[in-house]
């Protein structure tokens, strides 16, 4: 046996670039936090994770509170090698105290990510083989900004390079002033071509009557999928919504577990998952909610946004998956690869035909270089006063 011995976290904050030629971020942030998580052991392996809310991980310390106290009491003692063993007993008693959703469950993804990394250390051998995968390539499509920080040409210039080396598809943001941007999108359309996918993302900034405005206008530009239009509270706005739809719907990216999943089926507010083992509860809790969309039909294009080692822990979870579309690839993730031991095995000169392997392991083969605190140090998030523009289900 091998027993954990510790458990921790390590908050970053990484400078968020102004496009080129372009506006800033429409909410004014300009840094991104990431949280990843470390769990050591008796024999001096050390596994990682990363825990993310959607987009990095905005309230570190408030995630690492949850893992060194409400997580690492279920951890510490127990043997590395069984994850789930370890989690499921940690998930009954948080069900009815702090909760199992929300950071919670996005803070549970970074821990067990991390016990599957020293796992697979351990054997000696890549997660996905731990996980049931077969480490085939994984699609990928270029995450870029939103439609409103530049013309077509800013956020071709952005996706360019990914495009060039065969990845088919690419998703831009859409924000308030969705009837100008849009113009925008078409004008990208024409740059890019017929061939290449497009995806949008809503950011859940819409009502159900816009959403299904702004679908009409998205299917005319051969829109792949509208991803988060609205707030996934309103079901009955929702299922109305993916009813008419003229583009595919996505939401996943804040959905937790496998019961989220099955209540997004049953409540018909999707046609598309996006989980994220980041966000969903882990690595094989993605595989898991995988194999049931496999079994109803569901495509399954998994969300991310955060460091190389939450880049490599989704390739492992999906690589192989029966209805698996696209994993989402930042444009961003090149300046983080030489931060990380093993991470440039997912460089953006490692997508091949525009799909991109799980790294060789061991483990999930991707890990912080010991002085990347020093390198991004963390800064809490500033005081705020205002209402988002986004975000509200409003526009």
């Amino acid at each position: 046996m091998t027993f954990v011995t510790r458990l921790s976290t390590i908050p970053l904050s990484i400078p968020l670039d102004t496009p080129k030629g372009g506006s800033g971020h429409p909410l004014g942030q300009t840094f991104l936090t990431h949280c990843l998580v470390k769990v050591e052991t008796d024999s001096g392996v050390t596994g990682y994770g990363e825990i993310s809310d959607g987009w990095g991980c905005e309230y570190a310390r408030v995630a690492d509170a949850i893992v060194t106290e409400a997580i690492a009491r279920f951890v510490v003692g127990r043997d590395v090698r069984q994850p789930d063993s370890i989690l499921k007993v940690a998930w009954a008693w948080l069900r009815r105290r702090q909760g199992t959703t929300w950071l919670v469950a996005q803070a549970m993804s970074g821990v067990e990510i991390a016990l599957w990394d020293a796992a697979g250390k351990l054997a000696d051998r890549p997660a996905y083989e731990l996980l049931g995968g077969d480490g085939s390539p994984v699609p990928v499509y270029a995450s870029g900004n939103f439609l409103s920080q530049g013309d077509a040409q800013l956020h071709l210039d952005h996706i360019k390079d990914l495009l060039a080396r065969g990845v088919r598809g690419a998703k831009v943001r859409l924000g308030a002033s969705w009837s100008k941007e849009i113009d925008t999108l078409n004008d990208l359309r024409k740059a890019v071509g017929p061939d290449i996918a497009l995806f949008i993302d809503g950011n859940e900034a819409f009502t159900p009557k816009t959403a299904m405005r702004i679908s009409e206008r998205l299917a005319e530009a051969g829109v792949g999928f509208f991803e988060e239009p609205c707030p996934r509270e309103d079901v009955t706005g929702l299922a109305r919504l993916v009813a008419t739809s003229s583009v595919p719907i996505a939401y996943g990216e804040h959905v937790f577990g496998l019961a989220g999943f099955l209540q997004m089926y049953e409540d018909r507010v999707a046609d598309i998952w996006q989980p994220d083992a980041t966000i969903c509860g882990g690595m094989a809790e993605l595989r898991r909610i995988a194999a049931v969309a496999a079994a109803r039909g569901i495509r399954v294009c998994p969300h991310s946004a955060g460091t190389p080692i939450a880049l490599a822990a989704n390739l492992h979870a999906v690589s192989g998956a029966a209805t698996l579309g696209m994993l989402e690839y930042s444009g961003r993730i090149d300046r983080l690869v030489p931060a990380f031991r093993g991470g440039a095995q997912i460089g953006p000169d490692q997508v091949t035909g525009g799909a991109l392997r799980p790294p060789a392991g061991p483990g999930i083969g991707v890990e912080p270089e010991s002085d990347i605190a020093e390198r991004y140090p963390y800064t809490p998030p500033p005081p705020l006063a205002a209402m988002p523009a986004l975000y509200q289900g409003s526009v």
